[in-house]
């Protein structure tokens, strides 16, 4: 009974093993930018030894193609990091510090407030956040001014949009006093 058991399932992981070079040639023409992953040569060529960064923000481009070691992102889920061939990933991003490392001991930080990352399988990670702020361009004191009128505004507000809208900057600028204190 058992051995059918075995048997059988072996024989069904055989017939989806002949399905996947069909199904990895239609998603390779279809999607071109996966084409070299799925194909296999990025096997044959290995993980590159760098990540191709793009930091976006709606009024500035801050990195693109940057060859970077590794960034590590505030995702929704959790921070997590990106490297050179890292699975493909889409996550939210909440307000918090991104880190990029351009080499080894060299560390650029980034304040977002929210967006989006894209890991992507040829090895570029997109970071598009809608604020976009190096960390040391955040002023300690402005910050812990915003901060207390933000609670003052939740604390004030007299329905649901006004407390929703007052909890979100309470929230980003926990994230910048949190930021500012890793420096």
């Amino acid at each position: 009974m058992l051995a059918t058991r075995v048997n059988s399932a072996l024989a069904l992981a055989v017939r989806k093993a002949s399905l996947a070079p069909p199904i990895a040639s239609r998603v390779a023409s279809r999607f071109p930018r996966n084409a070299r992953f799925l194909s296999g040569e990025a096997k044959a060529g290995g993980i590159p030894s760098k990540l191709t960064l793009n930091l976006m923000a709606p009024h500035e481009a801050v990195f693109v193609a940057k060859e970077v070691d590794q960034v590590i992102v505030p995702g929704a889920d959790g921070i997590f990091g990106v490297l050179p061939g890292h699975v493909p990933t889409i996550s939210e991003l909440k307000p918090g510090l991104v880190e990029v490392t351009v080499a080894p001991g060299e560390i650029v930080k980034f304040f977002v407030s929210s967006g989006f990352v894209f890991a992507h399988a040829d090895s570029t990670c997109d970071v598009c956040a809608l604020e976009c702020v190096k960390l040391d361009d955040l002023d300690a004191s402005a910050v812990a001014s915003g901060k207390s009128q933000a609670e003052g505004e939740l604390n004030s507000a007299q329905d649901e949009v006004e407390k929703a809208k007052a909890q979100i900057a309470v929230e980003v600028y926990t994230a910048m006093t949190e930021a500012l204190n890793t420096k």
